[in-house]
């Protein structure tokens, strides 16, 4: 058996004890399983204030071998849970909102985690893999794949300030640090793909920089980041999607590359600290209330955001943009008229001076 969280030390043995709920066969009290096609069983929790519970390694002579989906979603109590050697996988939405969860220990055995298995647990401080495990590591109590190519979850406790990925890794996986209290600042190094909602509701995230690689930053990516100040952008992205930015409230500066195509609904939406963007050409693929709007409580609408402006091109797309919202906007004189009226004033300066020359000959011939 493996322990999935260290249980808290006020509890006395007794209460142990009278909240250990053994799991029988067919569906029992608190809990059901069910017989896969493998003939093997993933068992399921019912007992939404259960407390601890001991997974047998066999059932009915059907060896148990998953967490169903949602198997303690919401189990906002749960504070140990002993897992046999026999668990491969634990199914999406596993541990969900088991808040009370401090550590989760994973043995060798578990190869598989489902999606948001470990998502909206609050109070989680640490991961521990067990070393021999093929599949999954857990260095500085961070969980990742075993090649460390990918960051699976970040304890949403976890009291560090400041994080850097690992050297190998490429990919944050969708929800992967949603919810972080502590994280102020992160070095995502060689990341290449970050996923959906992967820093959504990171309270303390002050600055990011997006390494050069990424192509898009899915939805509600820094979503609620509300003490976000800058956001530096790689030259390789292609795509902002919807609410990616959404009420990063403390936002003042963010770049959008040359290269940019798409921007998603409400990308840049209540971003009351943010007084200007600077739209490149490029950026064709505009949706509703992507830039230049916030959310008014008391009207529960959409309004056009004041002190803010735009700098487009002419005739592009967030020029359309901006004066079919009514947003301010200026436009950015391109590299063709700069150089135009430099050379306009340069030929100008260079006339006077032939005329000044001329002059100046004719007095001395006069005289």
């Amino acid at each position: 058996m493996r322990i999935l969280k260290k249980l808290s030390l006020f509890f006395c043995s007794g209460i142990l004890l009278m909240q250990m709920i053994p799991l029988r066969a067919g569906a029992v009290s608190s809990f059901s399983y069910i017989l896969k096609e493998d003939n093997t069983i993933a068992v399921s929790c019912t007992d939404k204030t259960i407390r601890k519970i001991e997974i047998p390694s066999e059932i009915d002579g059907h060896t148990v071998t998953s967490l169903a989906d949602e198997c303690f979603s919401e189990c906002t109590e749960l504070r140990e849970v002993l897992i046999p050697e026999t668990v491969t996988e634990f199914g999406s939405y596993a541990f969900y909102g088991c808040s009370a969860l401090e550590e989760i220990e994973i043995p060798a055995s578990v190869t598989q985690i489902g999606a948001y298995a470990f998502d909206t647990t609050e109070n989680l401080k640490l991961f521990s893999v067990e070393e021999t495990n093929p599949s999954y590591q857990s260095p500085d109590g961070v969980l990742y794949t075993k090649d460390g190519q990918t960051l699976v979850k970040y304890p949403e406790a976890k009291a560090d300030t400041v994080y850097a990925v690992l050297d190998d890794c490429r990919r944050i996986e969708d929800w992967a640090l949603i919810g972080t209290q502590y994280l102020e600042q992160i070095d995502l190094k060689q990341v290449q793909q970050i996923g959906s909602d992967a820093f959504c509701w990171c309270v303390n995230l002050k600055n990011i920089t997006v390494p050069e690689g990424v192509e898009e930053l899915p939805g509600w990516v820094f979503g609620y980041c509300g003490a976000l100040e800058q956001a530096v952008l790689p030259q390789s992205l292609k795509s902002i999607g919807e609410r990616c930015f959404y009420s990063c409230t403390g936002l003042k500066s963010v770049n959008l590359p040359e290269g940019l195509e798409k921007m998603g609904a409400y990308a840049f939406c209540h971003c009351t600290s943010l007084p200007e963007l600077a739209v490149p050409k490029s950026l064709t693929n505009m949706n509703i209330s992507c830039m230049g709007y916030y959310y008014d409580e008391e009207n529960n609408n959409y309004l056009v955001q004041e002190n803010f402006r735009l700098y487009v091109y002419q005739n592009s797309a967030a020029w359309k943009y901006a004066a079919t919202n009514h947003i301010d906007y200026e436009l950015i004189q391109t590299g063709t008229i700069y150089y135009i009226l430099i050379a306009a004033v340069l030929i100008i300066i260079i006339i006077l001076i032939l005329a000044i020359i001329r002059v100046l000959k004719t007095r001395r011939a006069e005289t």
